[in-house]
């Protein structure tokens, strides 16, 4: 299971470098710093850059109503993805493990300081994010796993660097 979260945040990794290298490419007058030339400035990140991970257990009988709401993530991804910005998040997966511990789910976060809880977003989709976790994960389960070590390369931060130069 661990090697497999790893080889899934490489991934988001990867992706969030394509996805901020590409808008920072048509983007690159508006900053001061440019992602393409080696001799540039580094940018310090403005909030540092953290990965967390939870791990939550199921309610008894909700593997339907888990279910239902994972495939809403699919259909609403757009929607979500627009959330994540206010809550500095930069990367969300979960997980789950069928053969080992069923009922049991694994939540990766990477974020940075400074976001606005999910509880405070005025918009529909965190709301009905927030029922179906009241719905099918157990009140008081969740616990957070101790990150003993987290790499980031650095243009990856840049990026990430960058990108919160431009936050508004």
């Amino acid at each position: 299971m661990f090697k497999a979260i790893l080889i899934f945040i490489a991934g988001i990794l990867t992706g969030c470098a394509i996805f901020y290298f590409s808008f920072h490419q048509s983007n690159e007058q508006n900053t001061t710093v440019s992602l393409h030339n080696k001799d540039s400035v580094a940018t310090p990140l403005k909030f540092p850059i953290k990965a967390t991970l939870y791990r939550f257990e199921m309610n008894k009988g909700k593997q339907k109503e888990f279910n239902e709401w994972m495939q809403w993530h699919h259909d609403e991804y757009a929607a979500i993805i627009e959330t994540l910005e206010r809550e500095k998040m930069y990367s969300e997966a979960i997980f789950t493990d069928s053969v080992n511990q069923p009922g049991v789910l694994y939540w990766l976060t990477i974020d940075g300081e400074g976001g606005a809880h999910v509880d405070t977003s005025p918009l529909r989709v965190d709301s009905v994010h927030n029922a179906y976790m009241k719905a099918t994960i157990r009140k008081g389960s969740r616990s957070e796993l101790t990150t003993e070590f987290y790499l980031i390369p650095d243009f990856l931060k840049q990026s990430i660097a960058v990108h919160q130069l431009n936050e508004k």
